[in-house]
């Protein structure tokens, strides 16, 4: 299962090599959080991470991530993270449609509820205790797509609204289970439908799916055949053989006594 695993991997980011696109919306804002500058392979322009909050980190380089391209596994390799809420300034422009793209990988933990945390947009909660490991597991790519609203001085977002002065503030809230972070934040003037998204998860095989293999695979070990498979083996012509053995089986004992005498 686990070869299985690394193969859907690999796959994907091959996949996701082999392919380029492109985009027609506005990039208001995006920062490889936690690394340097990237250009990815849709074209947009990551800016290095200068935030002197919370603390940078390149641990996830040793790992290889799911679901996006070889060129782009750098957006969800470095991260930043801290031990209080951290977070983000973004100035928009103006009125219009507007999505925030937030980029996660969990890179370090190996269990769900290890790490648990919020994301807001000007103190409204978006992401609610995102928990990214329970998502998508390990050195898997995760986007979380929060679409809202600006207009006339007020922000909408997931049907809550509040006055907005065209600062939009991305904060990574604290929570009880070790510290928020984030790899990567685009914010973009445009719709979700816009977007190029990740690929679906890899599927994986079932546990039943697993067993059943397991144990067909079991049943198959000592089983060592020789020529083509018979649909029916009684279907070939040996009718004759039975009685002549049984009838050699009878003879012998009375041949032996015979010499005997």
């Amino acid at each position: 299962m686990g070869f299985l695993y690394t193969f859907c991997i690999i796959a994907a980011a091959l996949y996701c090599g082999s392919v380029t696109y492109s985009y027609a919306f506005e990039v208001v804002f995006a920062v490889n959080c936690g690394g340097d500058s990237h250009r990815d392979i849709v074209g947009i322009e990551y800016k290095r991470d200068n935030l002197k909050m919370g603390t940078k980190s390149d641990f996830g380089k040793q790992l290889m991530i799911g679901r996006v391209s070889p060129e782009d596994m750098i957006l969800y390799q470095t991260e930043r993270y801290h031990s209080y809420t951290f977070g983000y300034d973004v100035s928009i422009p103006g009125d219009g449609k507007y999505v925030l793209i937030a980029k996660f990988a969990e890179v370090y933990f190996m269990s769900p509820g290890a790490k648990v945390f919020d994301v807001q947009l000007n103190s409204h909660t978006v992401v609610k205790d995102l928990d990214i490991f329970s998502i998508v597991g390990k050195a898997m790519a995760h986007d979380e797509y929060i679409p809202f609203t600006v207009s006339d001085g007020m922000l909408e977002v997931q049907g809550e609204k509040s006055s907005f002065d065209g600062n939009l503030r991305i904060d990574f809230v604290k929570g009880l289970a070790d510290n928020p972070k984030a790899n990567a934040i685009v914010v973009i003037r445009g719709t979700v439908d816009e977007i190029t998204k990740l690929p679906p998860l890899p599927k994986m095989e079932s546990a039943e799916d697993t067993d059943d293999f397991d144990t067909e695979k079991d049943s198959r070990k000592f089983q060592y055949t020789s020529g083509p498979r018979v649909k029916d083996p009684y279907a070939t012509d040996d009718s004759w053989f039975m009685p002549i053995t049984i009838v050699i089986a009878l003879f012998l004992p009375v041949l032996f006594c015979l010499c005997r005498h």
